[in-house]
Parts: C-alpha cells; structure tokens; sequence
C-alpha cells in the first residue's frame, strides 16, 4: 500500500521538502490549543475514529518493496486528513513518487496514483465496545500506465472500520470492497481484509502487529502478508514509525521495508470546547 536520472528529480526534491517541513517544531501552542494526532500509518488498516475536528494532520514515508522475482518498487506514502466535524475526515492521499525497477527492462519512474475520500464515525462505543465507522475513496488514475506504474482507470473502494482499546492493546479490524476500473466502462470486485493489534509499551514507544488479504482478480494473485512495525511519540503531534512487512503468499511481495511519520500540523478552525 503500489527511467533514472534527472527525469523526476523536482518531484522528489519537492516531497523531500514537504517531509522537512511538516518535521520542523512548531510554534508553542496553548494546552488547551495542543494537537492530538490519530496515525494512520504505516499500516493497511485504519482506525474508526476520525482526526481531531479542526485540525488538519499529515502522514508521510519512504517505502521500498521487493517483488519475488527480484524486482522492486520504491514510493513515497503520503495522506492528508482534515477533520471537518467531531465525526467526519475528508482524506486526500496517494503513493506519491514511483520508482520500479525490474531485471528484464530499465527502470520506471513518475507520480503515482492519487485517493480522494472521506471517513465517517457513525457509532462510537457500540456493541462489544467497538468504535464503528465507514470509508469510501476514490482513486483518480495519475500514475502512468504506459510505464506500468498503476492501471489508469478510476477505483472505488467501501471500507467498513471496527476499532476499540483493550488496556494497553488497541485493534483495528477493516472489510473492503474495491470495484476495479477495467476499459474505461466496466469494473471487477475485489474483496480484502485486515486485522491490526497495537501495544503501548510506555509514554513513548508502541508496536503493532498486522496480517491483511487483498482477494485475486482477473490479472492478480491473492495477496496474504503481515506487517510489524514500531512507533515514537515525540509529542503529542508528532509520531515517528518503522518496520517491515513480510509477504506470506506467492502473490505477495517477498519483503517490503518502511518508514514515516504522522504530524499535526496546523487548525483550521477553531472548536470551542
């Protein structure tokens, strides 16, 4: 969750930038002003709570995958939410820049596809204790398909989220449905799954575990992997996160390794509390 040289080196200095931004400290804000975030990432699944109302929030990492054959597939994550009620987040996101390399051609390199969507939390502290929400994106096809970087048709995705606490231990269990652009005029169904459970170790640190399923279609295997990765929170605004995630079916990739941050950057508006 995917040509070398100078070709593309503005795009990347541009999210170089970006990230070195959103990491610079920001200007002292009240204690009843301070930013809560609500990462995201860097996994597949996603909590039902939305961001804070107000408050507009970036995720952004570096992630290189290893296909089985020996190529590979570096790309640059990124996801901007912006809570725009207590219960409601529009979400702009995307793979960012793109760079595939193979052993039978020259590499391929270029923006990639881009996701508009929004979350809405629409139970909270339901049955058994789970937060409930639903998801629908939509992804615009920016990648290049003539480079083989994404499809070029449009897809659409419906995302049912359960979260909840247990003490130390938060899980997040995700069902997706995709209708895959296929022609321009046609879609195909693809059915996924996830299941996520962070630990808080302390203040500071947390880990999480995670295994998810992405269903076969027409031209693409099953896809059955697990994720770990390990978090730190700097501040209330800011989390910096690892890890590694392994494929465990053949349709997989072979080993995908990441790194990131979520950061809140700024209100919008202003919510009296």
């Amino acid at each position: 969750m995917r040509h070398s040289g100078l070709p593309g080196s503005n795009t990347r200095s541009s999210l170089a930038g970006l990230a070195l931004v959103a990491l610079l400290p920001m200007p002292g804000l009240a204690q009843d002003d301070e930013i809560h975030i609500n990462p995201n990432r860097p996994t597949f699944a996603t909590p039902a709570l939305t961001t804070e109302e107000g408050v507009a929030e970036l995720e952004f990492g570096l992630q290189y995958n290893r296909a089985r054959d020996g190529g590979g597939l570096g790309s640059s994550p990124y996801l901007l939410k912006l809570g725009v009620s207590p219960r409601l987040e529009l979400r702009l996101g995307g793979n960012g820049f793109l760079r595939q390399t193979s052993t039978a051609s020259d590499p391929n390199e270029g923006y990639g596809d881009t996701t508009l969507g929004g979350q809405w939390t629409y139970w909270k502290n339901g049955p058994l204790g789970f937060d409930q929400a639903a998801q629908f994106t939509i992804k615009l096809p920016t990648a290049s398909a003539d480079k083989g970087l994404g499809s070029g048709e449009h897809d659409r995705t419906l995302m049912l989220l359960l979260s909840r606490d247990f003490g130390p231990f938060h899980a997040d269990l995700n069902a997706l449905e995709t209708w895959l652009g296929q022609d321009g005029s046609t879609h195909e169904r693809q059915a996924a799954g996830t299941v996520s459970v962070s630990r808080t170790l302390n203040s500071r640190w947390s880990l999480t575990g995670e295994v998810y399923s992405v269903g076969s279609t027409s031209s693409s295997p099953l896809i059955v992997s697990n994720l770990w990765c390990v978090a730190l929170k700097l501040s209330p605004n800011l989390i910096v996160d690892a890890g590694v995630d392994i494929g465990l079916s053949h349709g997989a990739q072979k080993i995908s390794v990441f790194a990131g941050f979520t950061r809140g950057l700024f209100r919008f508006r202003h919510v009296r509390r």
